[in-house]
């Protein structure tokens, strides 16, 4: 059976199972590749249950290749951002199809991206990048308005900061040449009301033609840029709907994407749909609501580009609303997840499907929690009214107590734009040990 290469990342949304499925409604079997060392033995485990697992070094890749010569190969992919770059050189020394290393650049290198895109007259956003603390503070001084200071090269919205002015940049925030950040003018978005300014375009490129799958529609974020999850479809209307699938298709084109699915963030502002930035793969934690909504693996489709195989596409609109929302932690400080109280009682809720608690109760928090959240509310609604309500009731239930790292425990109520503190006891007093101060007398 001919076999399909799946570069895989530790504690992806897209599990071993998923992509095994995928490949074998494709006729496939799975090589997974992974970083040596990236996947402990319990995950390592996993995978190797569904398939032969190759370690690589990240830059000498003639071990792998030969390994997966072994092989009667048909194509290459990744469901991970962060493994773009690794597959495309993987790529290149199997003699496969994947983003060129041109196409890679743009797509991984923020600024790189925003010059090419403005180059195509396809979007031009004012956007810098700078090496040091000096160059960005000099920028803020030149430009009016709040800027978006972020890393050059990074995801999930990490150290990436809403700065209003030169006074406002993060103390800790230290550009370097070997970690550039770009500067670039913040997208004002227009007000959506119960709903996120920001939408995403899952498109499927095949030969050069960009195909749209689907515009997923998004909960408000919370500061700075903290994603609430998502829904489809999104609540555009279809004009609007489909100018923004243009605009996501014609970029993913002009970044030089040949094949594979592509993610774009764009922003709804007073003016028009603006981009926020174009990713070469699966979005995180879309394709369970695609199938759902839309009867379609976005993880076979993805893997149906990646060899050559025909792909079917979606060929009406859903006809519920399907929705992911994701629990967020309440506790900048980082803490332990202590107790889960109402989960049971929330899943008999009309509309919720199923409950995915990320972080186990035992669980530590991070103390930087920009992009991390602790579970999702998966459900199913007859419209985007429905949904609000179906979410508000079902979080009703759910309570969260945590131990801080301050010391302390705390108890949140969780609902719809962030968890509400419902309790707090102090840490308890140390105890008081006094001082001697009687003397003897000589």
């Amino acid at each position: 059976m001919s076999t399909v290469v799946v570069a895989v990342f530790p504690n992806s949304g897209v599990r071993p199972l998923d992509i095994a499925k995928a490949a074998r409604a494709c006729g496939l079997s799975p090589v997974y590749v992974a970083l040596t060392g990236a996947l402990d033995e319990q995950e390592r485990a996993e995978y190797a249950a569904l398939g032969p697992v190759v370690e690589s070094d990240e830059h000498e890749l003639a071990p792998a290749v030969a390994a997966l010569s072994a092989h009667v190969l048909s194509g290459v992919t990744t469901f991970s951002e962060g493994l773009v770059p690794f597959t495309a050189r993987l790529a290149q020394a199997l003699e496969l199809p994947y983003h060129d290393l041109e196409t890679v650049t743009r797509l991984t290198d923020k600024s790189a991206q925003r010059q090419r895109l403005a180059e195509r007259k396809v979007d031009a956003v004012r956007s810098v990048a700078v090496t040091s603390r000096a160059e960005a503070l000099a920028l803020l001084d030149e430009w009016p308005g709040p800027v978006v200071v972020k890393p050059v090269r990074g995801q999930s919205s990490i150290d990436t900061h809403f700065v209003a002015s030169a006074a406002d940049f993060p103390e800790e925030l230290t550009p370097t040449a070997e970690r550039p950040f770009v500067v670039e003018e913040f997208l004002r978005g227009r007000d959506e009301g119960d709903f996120g300014d920001y939408v995403s375009v899952e498109s499927l490129v095949v030969d050069g033609t960009a195909h749209t799958l689907g515009v997923t529609g998004k909960f408000p974020l919370m500061p700075p840029f903290r994603e609430h999850g998502g829904f489809v479809p999104s609540h555009l209307a279809p004009a609007e709907h489909g100018s923004v699938a243009r605009l996501a298709n014609d970029a993913a084109l002009a970044l030089g994407i040949r094949q594979g699915l592509v993610h774009t963030e764009i922003k709804l502002t007073p003016e028009g749909p603006r981009i926020i930035e174009v990713n070469g793969r699966l979005g995180g934690f879309v394709a369970d609501m695609y199938q759902r909504a839309l009867g379609i693996d976005l993880h076979e489709l993805g893997i149906r580009a990646a060899c050559g195989l025909p792909v079917r596409l979606p060929e009406h609109r859903p006809d519920s609303v399907e929705f992911q929302y994701f629990g967020l932690s309440p506790v900048p400080g980082g803490g332990v997840l202590h107790r889960v109280e109402g989960v049971e009682t929330m899943l008999k809720e009309p509309g919720v499907v199923r409950h995915w608690q990320r972080l186990a109760v035992g669980g530590q928090l991070p103390p930087a929690a920009t992009s991390f959240f602790m579970d999702i509310l998966i459900g199913s609604a007859p419209d985007h009214a429905a949904m609000l309500e179906t979410i508000d009731r079902a979080l009703t239930h759910l309570r969260l107590t945590f131990a801080e790292s301050g010391g302390g425990t705390s108890v949140w109520q969780a609902r719809r734009g962030g968890m509400k503190r419902i309790g707090w006891t102090p840490p308890p007093a140390p105890p008081h040990t006094g001082s001697d101060t009687t003397r003897s007398t000589p």
